[in-house]
């Protein structure tokens, strides 16, 4: 990574993204040479984790070459320039915690490691439960478990990504935090968070 004041190599930091983010994206190879994206919402266990159709371009695709590359972003809000000049444009940014993720896709076809996954998603998606747990044997899910694929990517190579302002000075960090505290909005609230932590991590001149 070109900006090293960005890149993020702590494993537990990375899966913290991985389990909180809400939507990621794998992209993979198509036969004509194009590469494909598509967003889906997954789990995490130390594999990536989603269902889908047991059919179409994207599962056709990954059985001819399982090669998958998944983005996660967990944090995101704008930085207007304004925070630091009522002038200059090209102060505008954004705050991010992304991860990305190298891999090899495999479709799970044991009945009961699909209803584990199955669960997982639902206590992520909706964990004020509400729902009856998935099992093999459970006749109300036993059609929905044939016609549902399940899919685990292994991570190869992990890839963390944090940009919070880390190459500002120290002080105009902490004006841009203090703005976002005053905007308030919930995201605004998680990244004046972040910068600061990142005074802890990377202490020492700035900017």
């Amino acid at each position: 990574m070109r900006r090293k004041e960005f890149e993020v190599v702590d494993q537990n930091r990375m899966e913290e993204v991985l389990r909180s983010a809400e939507i990621g994206h794998v992209a993979f190879n198509g036969p004509d040479g194009w590469p494909r994206v598509t967003a889906l919402n997954f789990a995490y266990d130390g594999r990536v984790l989603w269902h889908g159709a047991v059919a179409g371009e994207r599962v056709e695709c990954l059985k001819k070459d399982p090669r998958a590359t998944f983005f996660a972003l967990s944090l995101q809000t704008y930085l207007p320039s304004h925070f630091l000049s009522e002038e200059d444009a090209a102060g505008s940014s954004v705050a991010f915690k992304s991860v990305t993720v190298r891999g090899r896709c495999r479709f799970l076809e044991d009945p009961a490691e699909k209803c584990a996954v199955l669960n997982l998603l639902m206590e992520k998606y909706q964990p004020e439960g509400r729902y009856r747990r998935l099992t093999p044997e459970d006749e109300m899910y036993k059609k929905v478990l044939r016609a549902t694929g399940v899919f685990a990517l292994t991570p190869e190579t992990m890839t963390g990504k944090f940009k919070l302002a880390q190459q500002k000075s120290e002080e105009d960090l902490r004006r841009i935090a203090g703005k976002l505290r005053e905007r308030g909005n919930p995201s605004d609230l998680l990244a004046a968070e972040e910068m600061i932590k990142t005074l802890a991590i990377s202490p020492g001149p700035r900017g």
